[in-house]
C-alpha cells in the first residue's frame, strides 16, 4: 500500500459523529447486531467504514460493532459528488429492509433534500413553492427506494406527529407505517399502544360474519383510498393545496378515529366471546359432576334397599 493511499485511510476516533445522511436508515439491534459483533471479532472488519465531512457516511453498525468487539475500525474517505445517493444505493442493495422501513428512510431523505434543494428537477428552483419542492423531493426519494409516494407521505406524518416510541417501532419493523400513520392524531402517550393493539388480534377470536363489521371495514377502505387519491391529486397542483389541506387533515383524522373505534369494538367482542366460552366450559364440567353424583346416588339407594330387604 502506497504512502498516498495510506494517508487517505483513517481510523475512527472514539467520539466519531454520524453524518445526517447515514441517520436516514435505522440501526440494527438485537440478535442481528450481536451476530455482526461476533463476525467482526472472529474475522475482523471485512468492509471499511466510509467517511464524509469527517463523519461516518456509511457503516454506523460496523463502527458500533467494532467498538463492542474491541476491533479498531478502519475507514476510507468518500470523494464522490453524490454522498446521499451513495448511501441510498448501499443500504437499499445491501440490507433487507421492509417497505415501512424504506418509507421512513425516504421521508427523512426527502426532508434533507427539501431543506437543501438537492437533486430536484431543473424546473423547480427558488421560484417554485415549498409544497412543490417537497412533493418533488418525496417523489424522488420514493423512486430511489422503489416504493410508493403514499408510503413516504405516511412516514412523513409519523416523523412529524408521531412519538419517538412509535417512530422507533416503525424503524425496527415492529409496526407498519400505514398503521402508525393512522394513530398519529392520538395523544403521543397513547400512539404506540393503539398501533400495537390494532396490529394483533386474539388467537381464539372466532371468524366474524357480521355484516355491520363488513360494512365498516369497506367504509374504512373506501376512505383510505379516497385519502390516498386526494394526496396524489393535490401534490401535483399547487393552486389546490390550500383548499385541500384542511380536507386532507379531516379525512386522516376520520380514518384514525374509525380504525381505533373498530379495533376497540373487536377487542371488546373477543373478550366477551372468551368469557362466554369459559362459562360454557364450566357448565359442561358441572353437568358431568351432576351425572356422576346421580349415578353414585342410584348405587347407594340400591345398596340401602338390599340391606333393608335382608
Amino acid at each position: 500500500m502506497g504512502a498516498k493511499h495510506r494517508a487517505g485511510e483513517a481510523r475512527c476516533a472514539n467520539k466519531m459523529k454520524f453524518h445526517p445522511y447515514s441517520e436516514c436508515f435505522p440501526l440494527i439491534d438485537g440478535q442481528a447486531f450481536e451476530d455482526l459483533v461476533l463476525d467482526i471479532k472472529t474475522n475482523g472488519l471485512r468492509e471499511k467504514i466510509w467517511l464524509f465531512e469527517n463523519k461516518i457516511l456509511d457503516g454506523r453498525n460496523r463502527w458500533l460493532a467494532c467498538k463492542k468487539a474491541g476491533v479498531k475500525p478502519l475507514t476510507r474517505i468518500y470523494s464522490g459528488k453524490d454522498p446521499l445517493g451513495f448511501v441510498v444505493s448501499l443500504n437499499v442493495k445491501r440490507r433487507h429492509l421492509t417497505e415501512s422501513q424504506l418509507a421512513m428512510a425516504a421521508a427523512r431523505i426527502a426532508t434533507l433534500r427539501h431543506g437543501s434543494n438537492q437533486n430536484l428537477p431543473k424546473n423547480i428552483g427558488e421560484e417554485g413553492s415549498d409544497a412543490s419542492r417537497e412533493a418533488s423531493s418525496q417523489a424522488s426519494a420514493a423512486e430511489s427506494m422503489g416504493i410508493s409516494r403514499s408510503s413516504v407521505q405516511r412516514a412523513r406524518q409519523v416523523l412529524e406527529k408521531g412519538s419517538k416510541a412509535l417512530q422507533q417501532a416503525v424503524d425496527s419493523g415492529e409496526v407498519p407505517v400505514k398503521k402508525a400513520a393512522s394513530v398519529v392524531d392520538l395523544p403521543k402517550s397513547e400512539q404506540l399502544a393503539a398501533a400495537t393493539r390494532a396490529k394483533a388480534a386474539p388467537k381464539d377470536e372466532p371468524e366474524r360474519d357480521d355484516s355491520a363489521d363488513d360494512n365498516e371495514e369497506a367504509r374504512l377502505e373506501a376512505i383510505d383510498r379516497e385519502y390516498s387519491a386526494s394526496i396524489e391529486k393535490v401534490m401535483g397542483a399547487d393552486d389546490k393545496l390550500a383548499a385541500a389541506h384542511t380536507e386532507i387533515k379531516r379525512q386522516a383524522a376520520e380514518i384514525a378515529a374509525l380504525k381505533v373505534s373498530r379495533d376497540g369494538f373487536q377487542n371488546g367482542k373477543a373478550e366477551i366471546v372468551r368469557l362466554l366460552q369459559a362459562e360454557q366450559r364450566k357448565t359442561a364440567r358441572l353437568e358431568k359432576q351432576i351425572q356422576k353424583l346421580e349415578s353414585e346416588n342410584e348405587r347407594l339407594t340400591e345398596r340401602i334397599a338390599i340391606r333393608e330387604a335382608s
